[in-house]
């Protein structure tokens, strides 16, 4: 088509450059006649596919994880520990002889005289105290049990990592018009001698 339109304008160009040049020739016999047309342009849709936002890998950062453990922890151990016990006393009072029975000779006045006499001196006492021991002292050796408490403390149960995470590619189709043709002119011959006149 583009080559028919290439010739019929190669044509008018001759008809008109004739035209032009021979006024006289107005109203002469047609030979050939030529009309003009107009073909529009031919524009069609057509969807394409677009890629809104690549893809690609992205590395996603997961925070550890903790937890509450409670543990028995020894506060003070087992230990064996000795103790004096002091000796129990108690003060006993006892009667006890001082001086034993005897017999003597003294000087007394008998009837005014002078007189030496044979006499007896009894036995003489006096009460004393003194301690005694009841219960002797002594070391007591003592078993303390060891002490233990309840601890409550924070422990990881799944420490940081980081994971690789394919993200796909976005796509959308758009619609998109696009000329097929463009727009053109050109002249075509009108056949038939009697459409001249």
């Amino acid at each position: 088509m583009s080559e028919f339109l290439h010739v019929r304008r190669g044509v008018a160009a001759v008809v008109l450059a004739m035209s032009i040049a021979s006024p006289a020739a107005a109203g002469g016999k047609a030979l050939a006649c030529y009309q003009q047309v107009h073909q529009p342009a031919v524009y069609k849709t057509i969807h394409q596919q677009v890629v809104v936002r690549p893809g690609g890998v992205v590395h996603e950062t997961i925070p550890a994880r903790y937890g509450q453990v409670t543990e028995k922890v020894l506060i003070e151990p087992e230990r064996v520990v000795a103790r004096h016990i002091p000796a129990v006393t108690k003060t006993v009072h006892q009667t006890v002889m001082v001086r034993a029975k005897s017999v003597g000779w003294e000087w007394r006045h008998v009837h005014g005289k002078k007189t030496l006499c044979k006499v007896v001196h009894p036995a003489q006492y006096a009460t004393r105290a003194h301690t005694v021991v009841v219960q002797p002292a002594q070391t007591v050796h003592q078993r303390i049990p060891a002490r233990y408490a309840h601890r409550t403390r924070t422990v990881v149960i799944e420490p940081a990592r980081t994971v690789a995470r394919h993200v796909p590619p976005v796509v959308k189709t758009v619609a998109r018009t696009v000329e097929v043709r463009p727009a053109s002119a050109g002249w075509v011959q009108v056949s038939g001698k009697r459409r001249c006149n």
